[in-house]
């Protein structure tokens, strides 16, 4: 697909079959990631890839407590309503009904690094990862999740049991997770995403000011 297209007809796909998915295709999707640029190029990611069946059921079991226990009765779909948000909500509801039975749920991970603003004083405890190097890594995999046929979509509620999730799958302290995205073949179509255009939020030199001075860009529309 040409970019532009593909971008736009990349969707969140929660509803996924459990068919097996060729272990190339995730190779193929995480090599797409590491080509993201980071600061200085220090590559600070890692990948751990869930698919066996014990680990997958573990993340299933705490995803469901920490969605149920963070939003309640907002993820509970209500008879009857079709309406764009209640269709997602089905599809969360789906996703935590059958997340143990997705082929590979990939956990991303990034070295922890503080940020420049944070004092040296004031750095206690662990950093967090370096977020500004890894979401980069992570839409390059959403990206080409999409390009080879695969269903994705990040969630980052493991945060609600992040030093568990270390201890389970044994990850060093020096890296935080940053997203887990489960993977693998769709049950629905890809199809557009619907979102406001940028130019309703876009600003030229202050917020606010939409209108568009002839400086360093020309209007050519």
């Amino acid at each position: 697909m040409d970019f532009f297209d593909l971008v736009g007809n990349a969707r969140a796909m929660r509803r996924i079959k459990p068919d097996p998915v060729p272990l190339s295709l995730i190779r193929k999707v995480l090599d797409a990631g590491v080509k993201a640029s980071s600061g200085m190029n220090t590559q600070p990611w890692a990948f751990v890839v869930v698919q066996d069946k014990s680990g997958k059921e573990y993340l299933a079991e705490r995803y469901a407590w920490a969605m149920r226990d963070r939003f309640g009765d907002a993820i509970v779909p209500k008879e009857g309503d079709d309406s764009p948000t209640a269709r997602m909500i089905r599809a969360v509801q789906y996703q935590i009904e059958h997340l143990a039975e997705t082929p590979a749920i990939i956990l991303v991970c990034g070295v922890r690094d503080w940020p420049f603003a944070v004092p040296a004083e004031k750095r206690v405890g662990l950093a967090p990862p370096n977020y500004g190097a890894i979401y980069p890594c992570v839409q390059n995999i959403l990206l080409a999740c999409r390009a080879v046929g695969l269903g994705a979509t990040l969630t980052t509620m493991h945060q609600m049991f992040e030093a568990e999730l270390h201890e389970r799958f044994g990850i060093p302290d020096e890296y935080g997770v940053v997203v887990m995205i489960p993977v693998g073949y769709p049950m629905g179509k890809f199809g557009p995403v619907s979102r406001r255009p940028a130019e309703a939020s876009t600003y030229f030199d202050s917020y606010g000011n939409q209108a568009l001075q002839p400086q360093g860009l020309r209007d050519d529309t």
